[in-house]
């Protein structure tokens, strides 16, 4: 065999133990990024409504690993909400699902339902809390749909005895989700516990020194718990659940004479309202009676939500509202 020939064979082998070693080493970085991507991917919880995606947010707080996405969204109206196909890719690649529930999302449990993806946590957080049934609201516009027997009223947040019962019932999710973190999650969600412990202060301070008791609504009223648990009375245009814009005739004059009748300083209406309602009740009513804007935490703004508000922010802005009213 002359030379030329075995130095051939050496590169031809030197080629062949390259290209192997290139392939292997290749096959390694591969296995190396996948479980890097494996390692460094984030646990997707999704919300459905707004306050317990505010109270996630605090609980949450600057935990890496995790990414929150709040489901239906800034300015929109819950009543009216369906999920779009985006939505659901959202709800199926989740790790964590929390809702409402009720007949304000009717669309979850078929959504649920429908899900190929069952290692879904999921978390109806009405169930940790006592729900009341939908009330008749003095002065409101009967529904020409008859409530769902046994329906619940969904607005469960309004209350801070159960905005602490709903912190504490996600937070106990999220350490189920994420034992690694657990501490950081109770540290987060005592805090903010705190938090809304002192608003409730705040407001209950507003209530012991009312010199009326009563709230009047020219809009719906979706506050229910917020009445019951602070022992107000309240007249409203609509329900809390109502689908109407415009009240009849006959209701606007009720609430202009039990304005009237009780002295009432203030004409509420709700966020992503015109206040249109209210305002013409306020005008009628004379007096120096207006019209204010009660945040009762349904939804918020767009420009509430870009500025970070929170339940606790936005309570506290009801302060000066509550004062007005009551005192």
């Amino acid at each position: 065999m002359n030379i030329k020939r075995i130095l051939f064979i050496i590169l031809a082998v030197a080629i062949v133990v390259g290209v192997v070693f290139a392939i292997v080493n290749v096959k390694k970085q591969d296995t190396l990024v996948s479980s890097n991507d494996h390692l460094t991917e984030k646990l997707k919880v999704v919300s459905s409504n707004f306050a317990s995606y505010d109270f996630l947010r605090a609980i949450i707080g600057e935990t890496e690993n995790v990414e929150l996405t709040f489901l239906l969204g800034p300015g929109k109206d819950a009543h009216s909400y369906d999920p779009t196909a985006s939505d659901l890719i959202k709800i199926q690649n989740a790790d964590l699902f929390v809702y409402v529930g009720g007949e304000m999302e009717g669309w979850a449990d078929r959504v649920i339902e429908s899900l190929d993806n069952k290692d879904i946590a999921m978390v109806c957080i009405a169930d940790y809390v006592e729900t009341m049934e939908e009330q008749e609201v003095d002065g409101a516009e009967e529904e020409e749909e008859e409530e769902e027997e046994g329906a619940f009223d969904e607005h469960i947040w309004t209350s801070p005895e159960n905005a602490v019962k709903m912190v504490n019932a996600l937070e106990e999710s999220m350490e189920r989700l994420d034992q690694g973190n657990r501490e950081k999650y109770r540290e987060n969600a005592d805090k903010y516990i705190a938090q809304v412990k002192e608003v409730d202060s705040k407001i209950q301070n507003i209530v012991d020194n009312k010199v009326r008791n009563r709230l009047l609504f020219g809009d719906k009223m979706p506050m229910q718990y917020f009445m019951d648990y602070y022992g107000l009375e309240v007249s409203a245009a609509f329900s809390g659940c109502s689908t109407e814009t415009e009240p009849s005739a006959q209701t606007i004059a009720y609430l202009i004479g039990k304005a009237k009748e009780e002295n009432i300083p203030v004409i509420l209406y709700i966020e992503l309202s015109s206040g249109k309602v209210a305002k013409v009740i306020a005008d009628e009513v004379g007096n120096g009676c207006c019209a204010m804007q009660i945040q009762t935490l349904h939804n918020v703004s767009l420009d509430d939500f870009n500025r970070g508000e929170t339940w606790v922010s936005l309570m506290n802005r009801n302060l000066d509202v509550l004062r007005a009213a009551l005192q």
